[in-house]
């Protein structure tokens, strides 16, 4: 199988042939999704955008005619998954990869994950992984890793009701070193990564 991302002209190609590992990985092993989503998001984001659902405001407390109110922070749970609530400006790409047998090929995207239109995050909790697909991964990946030096990959997996969510960051210390990893194993990630090893991918 070809490789399934292309490096932009401000990201670092060991660090994408990092991101084709992740995904390869993802697609040959039991249970493959139907549908491969791929996100390129514009600059680092770190672990706390794992489940990270929106923010909002919540009823508290009613004093005569006024209703006080609280900013809270909302994250899916082990049954549920949002999408990440990446302003509009930050979603570089997506790319839908459908599944025709034993391989991948690129599709066309009808709908998307992440809306062109920038509207209050508490909205993205009204849409979860499982109404969205029945069988899918998504993976977001950090660009500008040329300059920076340092990159971020999540995968949200839903497959019937199993639901899989991970994190892990990489830094750029003579060579891509796996730096951290929420959500996952690291011995895991490493032999994934190390399986499915690519060459650097031409821009």
């Amino acid at each position: 199988m070809a490789h399934l991302v292309n490096s932009a002209e401000t990201d670092d190609r060991n660090f994408i042939a990092i991101v084709n590992s992740v995904a390869h990985g993802i697609v040959n092993r039991s249970g493959a999704p139907n549908e491969l989503w791929i996100i390129h998001i514009d600059n680092w984001f770190d672990h706390k955008w794992l489940r990270f659902s929106g923010t909002g405001r919540v009823d508290f407390a009613a004093v005569g005619d006024r209703i006080f109110t609280a900013r809270v922070v909302f994250s899916g749970g082990k049954r549920k998954l949002n999408f990440p609530a990446f302003s509009p400006n930050r979603v570089l790409e997506q790319k839908l990869f459908v599944r025709t047998g034993d391989d991948y090929s690129e599709a066309p995207v009808h709908v998307r994950p992440h809306a062109a239109e920038k509207r209050p995050s508490e909205t993205n909790l009204h849409v979860t992984l499982q109404e969205f697909s029945r069988s899918a991964s998504f993976i977001w990946y950090s660009g500008n890793t040329l300059a920076n030096g340092k990159g971020s990959v999540m995968v949200y997996s839903v497959v019937e009701d199993l639901l899989e969510a991970w994190f892990a960051a990489f830094t750029r210390q003579q060579g891509w070193r796996l730096s951290a990893t929420k959500g996952i194993n690291r011995e895991h990630l490493e032999a994934l990564l190390q399986t499915h090893a690519f060459n650097a991918c031409e821009p």
